[in-house]
């Protein structure tokens, strides 16, 4: 029982260092808003889980197509194009007025996702590291102007 409790308690902290991936608690963003973890909405939760979803399987798709290990950079791909769905839902931190905007940089982003997983399924090294730095151009335009 003591240790089904004290795994429930890590499991416990693992989710909430998930929530504050995108900002600390109190940490300004661009547009001098604080981010009170406790106020928090269960929406803005949320995207920041997804967003710790995103970041934790990119990282994994780069090392994965260092590696030239196809699988897992395909399933790790998959599993990005399947939390980037929720991307459409997405209130950003900054700019939500360029709704349109961050419309336009999400399908982008989805479209270089699939040709991605094209070139993994294909194995073409080239093209999916061309690919891959599309990708994080993606992330990088949308980081620059949302987050």
């Amino acid at each position: 029982m003591k240790t089904v409790m004290v795994i429930m308690v890590f499991a416990l902290v693992l989710m909430s260092g998930m929530t504050v991936l995108a900002h600390e608690e109190g940490e300004e963003s661009g547009t001098e808003m604080k981010m009170d973890m406790k106020n928090m909405d269960m929406k803005m939760m949320k995207q920041h889980r997804t967003m710790g979803v995103i970041a934790e399987h990119w990282t994994e798709t780069q090392e994965a197509l260092k590696e030239r290990d196809w699988k897992e950079a395909g399933e790790d791909v998959a599993e990005i194009v399947e939390a980037a769905e929720e991307l459409k839902e997405f209130k950003p931190h900054r700019n939500a007025d360029r709704v349109l905007d961050f419309m336009k940089i999400q399908a982008v982003f989805a479209k270089r996702l699939t040709d991605l997983d094209k070139a993994i399924e294909s194995k073409d090294a080239a093209a999916a590291d061309k690919l891959a730095g599309s990708v994080q151009k993606s992330c990088n335009q949308c980081h620059a102007m949302f987050r």
